[in-house]
């Protein structure tokens, strides 16, 4: 058996396959031969080169191909603004790897509204208002998601007992750090209609412009007498606890208004986020749902499709097309048509006449098999 002539462009420094991290050589040879007479078969000189290491799958963290960026086009003249391949929407790039979407949302962007927005009203209708909090974490040391996302995983395994459930919404600030909104159940009375909501709102005001001065004390203490004791208390325990775990700055409140209004307050946090797309940020959540606690008040999930005239029209000539081709589902349509054929024909099954439509159904099951050459 003689070497691989590219064995050398593995370095040696990878495990070989099925070997228990090992490839076989001189080393391995401890054993006699079953006849006992001298070294085994195929060991010392003549044993056969090291197999060539299993490079490791080619995933998303560990490609050494060149990360993927958006698909975009510049639009012409001096100006930092690019488009889709569809044309519809126009995205400023603010640096190597941010882009910020100008004008109407994408539909990704808009199934993610509409998903949290739904979510948020069960979220409060099932616990109940005075039973919610609304939760900000700001991260001051600019860590990737990926690593946030660790510490408040610690966080919670270690002093999240308080919260019975939660939604949490990612948004980028335009300094470029990680902000976190959650909506958390908890099991005591938030007192939401005793807060002092005023006193709350002219204390961030009189911190902001001059500081801490004696009225922002003043102001802190009215608002603190009007609040729960428990969320007090939390108040208290954060500030201890979530610099340990490099969690950034927090503020902890009372939901102040209604299922209805709180779910277009919080759906606007992550519309106002979703205009923001950061490179180094592909594959984290943007919104993530308590996966320990959330059957008891889910109201949708993510695989969902808009009741509009086109996404029904979409629907009934789909299925004429598939009975026409006597297939019955997206398997049967995709072998007879090949793996393109939604986007090849989707602008002719959503906007085409009838008789138009009826004419290409023809034309398909006569020539699919040319079609799915195409």
């Amino acid at each position: 058996m003689s070497a691989p002539p590219d064995r050398h462009l593995f370095g040696g420094g990878f495990p070989a396959l099925g070997g228990g991290g090992r490839g076989v050589g001189e080393n391995d040879c401890t054993h006699t031969h079953p006849e006992g007479a001298g070294q085994a078969a195929g060991c010392g000189r003549e044993a056969p080169a090291p197999a060539p290491a299993g490079l490791p799958c080619q995933n998303s963290n560990n490609s050494d191909k060149p990360p993927l960026r958006y698909r975009l086009t510049k639009l012409p003249g001096e100006n930092p603004f690019y488009t889709d391949r569809e044309q519809k929407h126009v995205w400023d790039k603010r640096d190597e790897d941010t882009l910020q979407r100008i004008g109407i949302p994408t539909g990704a962007e808009a199934r993610s509204a509409f998903h949290l927005r739904l979510n948020v009203a069960a979220f409060i209708q099932h616990w109940g208002r005075n039973h919610c909090l609304f939760f900000t974490v700001t991260d001051e040391d600019n860590l990737h998601p990926a690593q946030f996302a660790r510490r408040w995983n610690n966080y919670l395994r270690r002093h999240g007992t308080w919260i019975v459930s939660f939604i949490r919404v990612l948004e980028p600030q335009r300094r470029g750090n990680p902000h976190y909104h959650l909506l958390v159940a908890v099991e005591w009375d938030t007192l939401p209609d005793a807060f002092d909501w005023s006193a709350f709102a002219e204390c961030q005001q009189e911190r902001r412009i001059n500081g801490t001065t004696s009225l922002f004390r003043q102001l802190r203490l009215r608002y603190r007498t009007s609040a729960a004791p428990q969320l007090i208390a939390m108040w208290q325990l954060l500030r201890k606890v979530l610099p340990r775990y490099g969690l950034g700055r927090a503020e902890l409140l009372p939901i102040r208004k209604g299922k209805e209004a709180i779910s277009e307050y919080i759906g606007k946090y992550l519309e106002a986020g979703l205009t923001i797309r950061k490179h180094s940020w592909k594959g984290s959540r943007r919104v993530e749902f308590d996966r320990r606690n959330k059957i008891g008040w889910l109201a949708c999930t993510r695989v969902f499709a808009w009741h509009s005239p086109k996404a029904t029209t979409w629907r009934t000539r789909v299925g004429e097309l598939g009975k026409a081709l006597g297939v019955v589902d997206m398997d049967g349509i995709r072998r007879r048509l090949g793996p393109k054929w939604a986007y090849r024909l989707r602008e002719s099954i959503t906007m085409d006449s009838d008789e138009e439509w009826r004419l290409l159904i023809t034309v398909l099951t006569r020539g699919h098999s040319e079609f799915s050459r195409l």
